[in-house]
């Protein structure tokens, strides 16, 4: 028996962040010059946390870091650095 090739390794999440067009983030972290003093956590990686924030419903950050700790193998997909 084959397998099936209709369900992807990504998880949901995962796969509505491969759409959102990195090139587009680039042009409005540029216009805004949002990146200017961070040294780690660049706007993408905020825009990637509180997407999951909205969507995984959490409240805190301490939930929003408890939450993606609790996904800790499976979150390679997010794009985070």
């Amino acid at each position: 028996m084959s397998k099936s090739n209709h369900f992807s390794t990504k998880s949901v999440f995962g796969q509505l962040i491969s759409l959102i067009d990195d090139s587009m983030i680039k042009r409005e972290v540029k216009k805004c010059d949002s990146d200017r003093y961070t040294k780690r956590f660049t706007t993408k990686d905020h825009l990637i946390s509180m997407l999951f924030c909205s969507f995984s419903k959490c409240t805190s950050l301490r939930e929003i870091s408890g939450a993606m700790l609790g996904l800790s193998g499976k979150t390679a997909g997010f794009q985070l650095n």
